[in-house]
């Protein structure tokens, strides 16, 4: 490739200029992660292309695949004209082997009183390898906690630590958890990297005070460069993980060693967790990851299907993404049991194959109620106007109100606690995160308040 083009001055302003219309289009973590590592090296104005090199082939392909669209409509607001962007990764210019890169990675040990080597695979088997972030469909839902993820991973302990992922059940944490590792190793495969689940450190902290080994516990938790733990609300109300946890996350994070948690729910949300642990987890970045929209369910099913080559039609794809719409888990489990009723039946995937398959799911299909249908429903019940409970207005006949509608809109909508507190008025998160507290606490101390719950869910579902 020929980057002997026409640099000048002049093309550092394009690049400066095209650089600030991207940051407004894009979040800061992804503009940070993605487009701050990347370098304009070639602008040909006469035949109106332009050469931008990424750091590595995984962004090359994920700028690609994602975002190529954005950069090149950033370029023509720049020039005032379209353009042809060509985005290739550093290691392209040289002599690349494709066939060494996907090779097992090994390190060569000498073990004491030896004279031969030992050939040792440095990836644990903790890793589930075909969690990556290639694997990973991008989408709305997750565009944030994806670039986090990949900076934690080029990067380990540098920036964002800890990173605390977190959302509903088949939304792509752990693979997300794994990609990071995954990655990190093939960056670096002299890293030490360790994945588990709270459950297994649980059991292992058991293991290690029955036999009497908690200083090789100890020493192995506290030696690891980048830990992976998932589910940490699993160690709700087991005091004694808790404590050890705490000082493992203590002598990693002092030592600027690299720290990703999971969990269902927000770090200051998670019941049964010690406060010194939850102002922990929240001391680094949080990121959330919401149910996929209907374009990025598609785009899963898709992916789904040319990896394990399953030759299926688009509205059998659409048929699956409509019924299921907020695990992607099932999502996939989905596809998998029409393809294994077809195999039964030893026919073709027909539409009318689908809907046989997914006829439970079809049956009792209910619509996810959004922000304006809980507000009806609230404004409705206690006799108020829906613009009410987005006004300024705290008197007690509107604030509590507004209270139970946010505290619902966070039970039963998709939506983010940034989503519902733009939608009461522009309030921000902290204030929704209030309301679904002070609900939650009325609703263990006033039985009235249970019943005015129930008969507006009512309701709302019978919509």
């Amino acid at each position: 490739m020929d980057l002997s083009g026409n640099w000048s001055e002049e093309n550092k302003d394009i690049w400066d200029l095209t650089k600030k219309i991207l940051k407004q289009d894009l979040e800061s973590q992804i503009f940070s992660t993605y487009i701050g590592c990347l370098e304009l090296v070639n602008v040909d104005i006469a035949c109106k292309t332009i050469s931008i090199k990424a750091p590595s082939s995984f962004v090359c392909k994920l700028l690609t695949s994602q975002y190529k669209n954005k950069l090149s409509d950033a370029f023509e607001k720049t020039l005032g004209a379209p353009v042809d962007l060509n985005i290739f990764a550093e290691e392209a210019l040289g002599a690349v082997d494709e066939a060494k890169i996907k090779k097992p990675r090994y390190v060569v040990v000498k073990r004491p009183n030896q004279t031969n080597s030992v050939k040792l695979k440095t990836k644990p088997v903790s890793l589930n390898h075909k969690y990556t972030f290639d694997t990973f469909v991008v989408g709305n839902n997750s565009q944030f906690g994806h670039a986090a993820a990949v900076q934690i991973a080029e990067n380990p302990g540098k920036s964002y630590n800890p990173l605390f992922l977190y959302g509903g059940v088949g939304l792509g944490k752990t693979h997300l958890l794994h990609s990071i590792g995954n990655y990190a190793l093939e960056k670096n495969p002299g890293i030490n990297v360790h994945y588990v689940s709270s459950e297994v450190f649980t059991n292992e902290l058991i293991d290690s005070l029955r036999t009497s080994k908690m200083s090789q516990f100890k020493e192995k938790y506290r030696k690891i460069d980048l830990l992976l733990i998932d589910d940490i609300q699993f160690l709700a109300r087991k005091e004694r993980t808790q404590e050890e946890f705490f000082h493992t996350f203590n002598s990693l994070y002092s030592s600027k060693r690299q720290i990703v948690i999971t969990s269902d729910t927000m770090p200051l949300e998670i019941p049964g967790i010690a406060e010194r642990l939850k102002t922990r987890f929240a001391w680094g970045l949080t990121a959330d990851l919401q149910a996929p929209d209907f374009e990025t369910r598609v785009a899963i099913l898709k992916r789904k299907a040319f990896e394990e080559e399953i030759k299926i039609d688009d509205k059998i794809i659409h048929l699956i993404a409509d019924c299921i719409s907020s695990n992607v888990r099932e999502l996939e489990g989905a596809l998998t049991r029409i393809v294994v009723l077809s195999k039964l039946r030893k026919t073709c995937i027909s539409l009318e194959l689908a809907r046989d398959s997914l006829r439970e799911i079809l049956r009792p299909k209910q619509l996810t109620p959004t922000v304006r249908d809980v507000t009806c429903a609230v404004s409705d019940h206690f006799g108020v106007r829906p613009t009410d409970l987005s006004s300024k207005r705290r008197t007690r006949k509107i604030s509590f109100p507004r209270q139970i509608a946010m505290y619902l809109c966070r039970k039963h909508t998709t939506c983010s606690y940034s989503d519902i507190g733009a939608d009461f008025g522009g309030r921000d998160h902290s204030s929704v995160i209030h309301a679904a507290r002070v609900v939650s606490k009325k609703l263990k101390e006033d039985d009235n308040v249970a019943n005015i719950l129930n008969k507006i869910e009512r309701d709302l579902l019978s919509q």
